[in-house]
């Protein structure tokens, strides 16, 4: 079972500035108050919820088994909720929907997409940046790379750090559609000032210097102190409390759906003085220094950007679907409309205008580049041969076409008797077991030193 969040904070989508309720797990190479801790190898994990108007959000049971399964093997874990239908609060929240997220659910998934790219662009900075111990080296986020030398990201690294990018059913299969991780990092290397993109990035940035500040503090007191425990803490919402019994849980959890706006503003401030730090001013593609603006003529475009980070940590994706859905999303319009009551769904157990950026349009095309993604990197398909929504001959179909490919690194494992809430027998045991075999050998191939699959 996952712990408290380490950080609750909210991100805007790429899609359309909708606001996203957040989540990120710290692992035990964070932990201050740990004895001989592992190093921090900014290995990072992304786990995507099933379909919101049915319930589906990221306190779902099976998004927890193997959310902390890749915890416990030394990942830092991040969970999001997607867009959904919901209900409106306050002025500033409008709209709430899977436990907390605004918007609503699109039949397409093009948004979906968009809010998952958002979350993927985070966690690629939030690793970057994330440093409390001085496990690797100093890098300043002012500094832009001159011309005439090359790219720092052109020579490969021993290692490079993990991004498994995961979901479970209907995240499963956003999963699949989101384009490649050089088209997800391109929107936020120099992204607009005031675009999602780019107060994505600040706020990754930002919380990643706080906590290392607040995680370097706690380690040093920690170790006067040793019975000092570290508690997570909420951002863009309530702060996050240390619960004593499954009652204390269920009141937290509602809370969290309020919004702090005095919270909101403080990272609000922060983003914008990284901002004023790392703006910069472009004519024609270029970078112009403030003291020559004046002499561009005012009748041309001068474009406020967020400057490049220079060497940005190169990740390895890696993508695991469990229990993914292929060729239902033409069912899940008719599924909606199914009696459900408030807070309750299949998968319950007990705004703004549209913008240049995000996921592209599914096209045959995109469709593949996105199947490319999992044949060309560490790709693991989980999933039941009772599952309910898809028949397990199109399951199969689909995992021997891509195993098929020449040189493909994707892999599906069917599970007997595993139905698609993996709620039968021991079958939740089994995909327990399965995720971490699978996460074991992605660190292991770390550990040799594997070269990276797609560039990034």
């Amino acid at each position: 079972m996952l712990p408290e969040p380490s950080l609750s904070f909210t991100l805007p989508s790429l899609h359309d500035d909708t606001v996203l309720d957040c989540r990120l797990y710290h692992c035990q190479a964070l932990n201050p108050s740990a004895s001989n801790p592992p190093p921090w190898r900014r290995h990072a994990a992304v786990v995507a919820h099933p379909y919101a108007p049915l319930g589906g959000s990221y306190d779902d049971p099976v998004v927890d088994i193997v959310a902390a399964t890749l915890l416990r093997q030394g990942f830092l874990v991040g969970t999001f909720n997607f867009r959904q239908r919901g209900y409106s609060v306050t002025h500033t929240m409008i709209n709430r929907g899977a436990s907390g997220s605004a918007g609503r659910t699109s039949w397409t998934a093009k948004p979906e997409r968009s809010d998952y790219m958002s979350f993927i662009g985070f966690m690629v900075y939030y690793m970057h940046f994330l440093d409390p111990y001085g496990s690797a080296s100093a890098r300043s986020p002012t500094t832009t790379l001159s011309p005439g030398l090359p790219d720092a990201q052109s020579k490969p690294p021993s290692y490079q750090p993990l991004l498994l990018i995961g979901g479970y059913s209907y995240g499963a299969m956003v999963t699949t559609q989101i384009p490649p991780m050089a088209h997800i990092l391109a929107q936020f290397k120099v992204p607009a000032a005031g675009s999602a993109a780019a107060d994505i990035r600040l706020r990754a940035q930002h919380l990643a210097e706080q906590q290392n500040v607040i995680l370097a503090s706690a380690r040093a007191a920690s170790s006067v102190s040793p019975r000092k425990k570290y508690l997570g803490m909420r951002v863009g919402g309530d702060e996050d409390t240390q619960r004593k019994s499954h009652e204390a849980r269920r009141s937290m959890s509602e809370t969290r759906r309020s919004f702090s706006i005095d919270a909101e503003d403080k990272i609000r401030r922060g983003v914008n003085d990284l901002l004023a730090k790392t703006k910069r001013h472009h004519h024609k593609g270029v970078a112009v220094p403030q003291e020559k603006l004046a002499t561009i003529p005012s009748n041309q475009e001068v474009s406020v950007v967020v400057e490049e980070v220079p060497n940005l940590t190169q990740v390895r994706p890696a993508y695991l679907l469990v229990s993914p859905l292929q060729g239902v999303i033409t069912h899940l319009a008719a599924m909606s409309f199914l009696h459900t009551t408030p807070g309750r769904g299949l998968f319950s157990r007990g705004g703004g205008r549209p913008r240049e950026q995000g996921a592209p349009t599914f096209t045959a095309d995109q469709k593949h580049q996105s199947e490319s993604k999992l044949i060309e990197n560490d790709t693991l398909a989980l999933y039941g041969d009772r599952d309910i929504f898809v028949p397990v001959a199109k399951l199969r179909g689909w995992v021997e076409r891509l195993e098929g490919t020449d040189g493909s690194h994707f892999h599906g494992e069917e599970v007997s008797s595993a139905g698609h809430f993996w709620t039968e027998g021991n079958v939740a045991s089994v995909l327990r077991e399965k995720v971490s075999d699978f996460a074991a050998k992605l660190l292991h191939g770390d550990n040799e030193g594997r070269p990276v699959s797609e560039p990034a």
